[in-house]
């Protein structure tokens, strides 16, 4: 140990590392000396890259804000449906893959519906991408049944309200749906599966809400006051 102090040499081997740690900063020195266009055009390419992810960021946020203040002002002035239905036509265009643009075509599929146009209102609505389980993808779904049955096809009606029943993320909402359901049902003469729905919804929602399960069990009645007219 003595003799390694005594003629400048560290025992434990550090002089040898440093050595090695200078030799490797000169090499990646020389590389770079001799790539330099190389390295700067690779960052300049990083640069390039940051700056478009940020723009892109910028100006997405920028159409959703321009997006939901134009709907904004579309609400404002939904007066006469002549010139609110182009217009929104337009809108859930334009902004098309933004999220305000679901809630542009169910104000446009109410509009269509409320001015009596059901087939271009079920088609407005059945365009809405948002899941069921959001408030705007289940009141789309909802007024896509209510725009089925105004056309007069009960069949895909049905089938929308079955659907709503076994997805909507709420059981009252889950309830609704299946209660209209069953409400067709009846519409089309199949009391006995329409008494089966009541009869389960109401029995349901009798541990949630007591008045709720009362106006099914109202209806559970009605239908079943017509099978036994129907029977006798």
């Amino acid at each position: 140990m003595a003799d390694a102090l005594a003629s400048g040499k560290t025992p434990d081997g550090s002089g040898q590392r440093e050595d090695a740690f200078v030799r490797s900063t000169f090499r990646l020195a020389e590389w770079a000396n001799k790539n330099i266009r190389a390295v700067l055009v690779g960052a300049a390419g990083i640069a390039m890259v940051i700056v478009g992810i940020v723009y892109y960021t910028n100006f997405q946020a920028s159409v959703r804000d321009q997006a939901t203040g134009d709907l904004a002002l579309l609400r404002l002035g939904a007066v006469n449906p002549e010139t609110l239905i182009p217009d929104l036509e337009v809108y859930v265009q334009r902004f098309d893959g933004v999220s305000a643009a679901d809630e542009g075509r169910l104000l446009l599929a109410r509009t269509y519906l409320d001015n009596g146009q059901a087939v271009e209102a079920a088609r407005v609505a059945s365009e809405v991408s948002e899941p069921v389980d959001q408030p705007v993808g289940l009141a789309a779904r909802t007024l896509l049944g209510a725009a089925q049955e105004a056309t007069g096809d009960a069949e895909a009606a049905l089938a929308t309200y079955v659907a709503l029943g076994e997805a909507a993320r709420f059981a009252f909402q889950r309830r609704e749906a299946r209660a209209a359901a069953g409400r067709i049902l009846a519409s089309l003469g199949r009391m006995e599966e329409a008494a089966t729905i009541y009869a389960a919804i109401a029995e349901e929602a009798a541990s949630e809400d007591p008045v709720e399960a009362g106006v099914y069990r109202l209806r559970l009645g009605e239908v079943k006051g017509e099978l036994d007219a129907s029977s006798g």
